[in-house]
């Protein structure tokens, strides 16, 4: 029987990606205003667009047998599924929150703040709740002997 949560991808939205790239013009236009010349103008609109792929492209949420990957334009963390508490929604993507305490965002997957306001469903709402079957199908049951620390090795 193959297992229905993984392996599973979650990248930024088309909508996200193309609503980012857009500004990259205007960006360029208010330098243009601001500086009065057409490279300066050229440059940061390059550099508008490397950046608009680093974001658009780059983050990603990761579920597999074990773990969720979460990878931001900042860097690559992991989680253990059963060290996830919770796992909420928001403008600024995924908040997920592990039992000690810890929380990590997912850029990649974001709820609207209208969304949020007008309590609809989204693609955000799907992946949270795909995350926390997940995690309580790979529940650890309680350590039998001692503390239930595992030794490294």
């Amino acid at each position: 029987m193959t297992d229905p949560f993984v392996p599973r991808v979650w990248k930024v939205s088309p909508l996200g990606r193309i609503g980012v790239l857009l500004l990259v013009p205007m960006v360029g236009m208010v330098t243009y205003f601001i500086r009065g010349g057409l490279i300066p103008s050229l440059l940061t609109m390059l550099a508008g667009v490397l950046i608009w792929f680093r974001y658009a492209f780059l983050p990603e949420v990761v579920l597999t047998a074990t773990d969720v990957i979460v990878r931001n334009p900042g860097g690559k963390r992991q989680v253990r599924l059963p060290d996830v508490a919770t796992v909420g929604t928001g403008y600024g993507g995924l908040t997920i929150t592990t039992l000690t305490g810890e929380h990590l965002t997912a850029w990649a997957v974001q709820k609207s703040n209208l969304a949020k306001w007008t309590g609809r469903h989204t693609r955000a709402d799907e992946v949270a709740a795909t995350i926390i079957a997940a995690s309580r199908n790979r529940a650890e049951p309680p350590s039998s002997a001692g503390s239930g620390a595992q030794a490294a090795g």
